[in-house]
């Protein structure tokens, strides 16, 4: 877009910049009455993300996790993020720079107990459900930022907390991103595993919890019909929300879905659903176990599935398929604000 500017105006249009709001305050530095205002002010930079910094570089290329030294104090931090010690001065009262490429141990603690992110953005949604916290490396005086997960099946609550030992994982395929590596349990690692660095998640063993069989009674059978008929129903929406065809974009899946009252299959293509026989899925990406089919009713008004996972009412075959579980979960609500602003005057 080309920008019009009249002789001598700055590169930013006047029409950008907002006019100066005025109030008069008391100074908190000397109690003084002054004349406040706010004034714009630009400033154009440079920022780097980090991804060639020694530190990826160590991750990407050797499987390390590296740190920094000050030569004077010998404070440690991880991950470098400084360059100079904060306290350390040479003669001429210049910083001392820190020495980086201190190789640390890939085995930890937790400093705290991180928080679970079940519903991810689209950035970190193929990773969830996981934890987000800080594990303190060897001699490092500050915590390194970090995913955890476990192998043992859904992330809940009481797996990590303060204090907790964890190991160091890395992904086999590395991008110079922070998600190149993560922590789980170290009582969850093999024993002949937890003195290995550069351990990589092929080489852990991740447990999917059993699908248990959806008990099948008399009132599931009565109601299924209905609960098939209104997931068709809903499903037939799709077409119309904008929202919900941008939430399925590009994302193809067979899903099984056992319940209580029967069973049927959901095929994702196409930027739509469409609700088959299971028998014509063939072999299912996916398969989703809940025992009472009414719940699936409930999924159509805004229901969580994830919810229904998280809590132990509801089974998948693949946790590390959550996504497509989220993007379930998300077509409520996109139909429902498509629905909304249609009907707007």
């Amino acid at each position: 877009m080309e920008v019009k500017r009249r002789a001598g105006e700055y590169v930013i249009p006047h029409e950008a910049i907002p006019e100066v709001m005025s109030r008069v305050t008391v100074s908190p530095e000397d109690g003084a009455v002054c004349l406040e205002r706010t004034e714009p002010m630009f400033t154009t930079y440079w920022a780097t993300a980090g991804e060639l910094s020694p530190f990826f570089l160590a991750v990407m290329q050797e499987k390390k996790i590296i740190g920094a030294r000050c030569p004077a104090c010998g404070m440690v931090i991880c991950p470098p993020y400084m360059l100079r010690c904060p306290v350390c001065q040479n003669e001429d009262r210049s910083l001392v720079d820190l020495e980086v490429g201190l190789e640390l141990p890939q085995v930890g603690w937790m400093l705290g107990t991180p928080p679970i992110t079940v519903f991810a953005n689209a950035r970190f949604a193929r990773y969830a459900p996981f934890g987000r916290g800080r594990v303190i490396l060897g001699e490092s005086q500050s915590a390194l930022p970090i995913q955890v997960f476990t192998t043992t099946g859904f992330l809940k609550p009481g797996i990590f907390r303060r204090g907790t030992q964890v190991k160091i994982v890395f992904r086999s395929s590395r991008i110079g991103f922070s998600t190149d590596y993560f922590a789980v349990p170290l009582d969850e690692v093999p024993p002949q595993l937890r003195d290995k660095d550069g351990l990589e998640e092929t080489e852990l063993v991740w447990e999917t919890p059993e699908l248990l069989t959806p008990t099948v009674t008399d009132d599931r059978r009565a109601s299924f019909p209905a609960v098939l008929e209104a997931v068709r129903a809903f499903v037939g929406e799709i077409p119309a929300s904008p929202r919900a065809e941008r939430d399925l974009l590009n994302w193809n899946r067979r899903i099984a879905v056992k319940t209580g009252g029967g069973s049927f299959g959901l095929a994702l293509a196409g930027q739509a659903i469409s609700v088959v026989e299971e028998s014509e899925l063939g072999e299912p990406d996916l398969t989703l176990a809940v025992e009472d089919p009414n719940v699936l009713v409930a999924w159509t008004e805004g229901a969580s599935i994830v919810n229904l996972i998280r809590t132990g009412d509801a089974g998948i075959t693949n946790l590390q398929d959550m996504e497509t579980i989220f993007k379930l979960d998300r077509l409520p609500r996109s139909i429902r604000r498509d629905a909304e602003e249609a009907q707007a005057p």
